[in-house]
């Protein structure tokens, strides 16, 4: 079974199994406390960013990640075909991707240090 079934009939057993307890007359524990007052919490910032470029055929579309990033991956898109790019530079500590004349796209993704 896979994990998620078997974290919904768990669920389904919590539940079930505290409302007997309930209709038998014996009191159970709150299961969530009050609120607290509420603070306004930011939106999560994603760990992960995709960046594309189009330019592939006039320059290799050389694309990096900001300076507080790390390439993860960069894939080079052809008219027929799909790979990961093999063009890889560092300079200063920033890795660039770029791919061959006959890609048309290049897709890279970066994840936050």
């Amino acid at each position: 079974m896979r994990s998620s079934s078997m974290i919904l009939l768990g669920a389904i057993a919590l539940v079930a199994a505290l409302s007997v307890v309930n209709q038998v007359g014996v009191p159970h524990p709150a299961l969530i406390e009050p609120a607290v007052a509420a603070t306004p919490i930011a939106p999560p910032v994603s760990a992960f960013r995709t960046v594309t470029s189009s330019t592939c055929s006039s320059n290799g579309c050389p694309t990096s990640c900001e300076a507080d990033e790390a390439l993860i991956s960069a894939i080079c898109i052809g008219p027929s075909s799909a790979k990961f790019s093999d063009n890889l530079s560092l300079e200063n500590g920033q890795m660039t991707a770029s791919c061959g004349p006959s890609s048309s796209t290049i897709v890279v993704s970066c994840a936050r240090k």
